[in-house]
């Protein structure tokens, strides 16, 4: 099923265009899309409520800590933003004195990743979803490392088959933080792009987009999706096409 304005995509192909993401997404028929996923999958439609905040949603382990250690390792954090050196070692520190405390290990994951320790980087991610499988972060780091890493079958295994944010919450909760929706739909619709299930990549895409259609994973995704859409589209001229070029060669002879 086409979602996306054909005749654009061929111009793109033909002429070898740079690629107009918002232009092209923006012919995408949303409700078209939206339909056809409900109808197949009515249970998303409540598995798909909930509301999302800007407000800060304290981890529960994370409250415990008295204010000045977490004053503290909020300033490591922002430090990643600028240089990783000297971090990594007092966030180890603060990881071993405080073990069950899954933001710690998620900011060491981060310094890691900055800071170009690859073995380590995974490594943790790995530790943090073993030590903590209820912490969704976790799973959204270590999904994104498999995707940008080309081991993305490793996800639904992951992610227990759990493609709605709703479904990861044994009580599950009405209200999001915008940070973790938009991490998880992020990766799960690159996921899905990857995979070819179109329509639940663009179901993560208007959410990124209304969201904030300037972000940078909302870009990344759109252009995961277009890849996807005009890789397609190429198969199917080629497909066309072959038929014509044996009728050709035929005649030569």
């Amino acid at each position: 099923m086409n979602y996306i304005n054909q005749l654009e995509l061929i111009k793109v192909i033909l002429n070898g265009s740079q690629v107009d993401q918002n232009y092209l997404l923006s012919t995408v028929d949303r409700q078209k899309v939206l339909k056809y996923l409900y109808k197949k999958q009515h249970s998303l439609i409540d598995l798909g409520k909930f509301i999302i905040t800007n407000q800060p949603i304290e981890e529960e382990n994370w409250a415990k800590i008295p204010k000045i250690d977490q004053e503290r390792i909020i300033k490591l954090y922002e430090k990643l933003k600028e240089t990783s050196a000297n971090v990594i070692n007092e966030l180890i520190e603060y990881k071993t004195k405080y073990p069950n405390v899954p933001t710690i290990y998620n900011y060491l994951c981060l310094a890691y990743q900055k800071a170009k320790q690859t073995d380590k980087y995974k490594e943790l991610l790995i530790e943090t979803v073993k030590k903590f499988p209820e912490y969704l972060f976790g799973k959204i780091s270590l999904s994104e490392y498999y995707i940008n890493n080309n081991d993305y079958k490793k996800i639904p295994e992951l992610l227990e088959n759990k493609f709605e944010i709703t479904q990861h919450y044994k009580s599950s909760p009405i209200v999001y933080h915008k940070s973790t929706v938009r991490g998880f739909y992020y990766i799960t619709g690159r996921y899905f792009a990857i995979v070819g299930n179109i329509e639940m990549a663009y179901k993560s895409y208007f959410l990124l987009f209304d969201m904030d259609n300037k972000h940078e994973t909302t870009e990344i995704l759109g252009n995961a999706i277009l890849g996807y859409e005009i890789s397609l589209l190429i198969k199917k001229i080629s497909k066309k096409n072959k038929p014509r070029e044996l009728k050709n060669k035929r005649k030569m002879y």
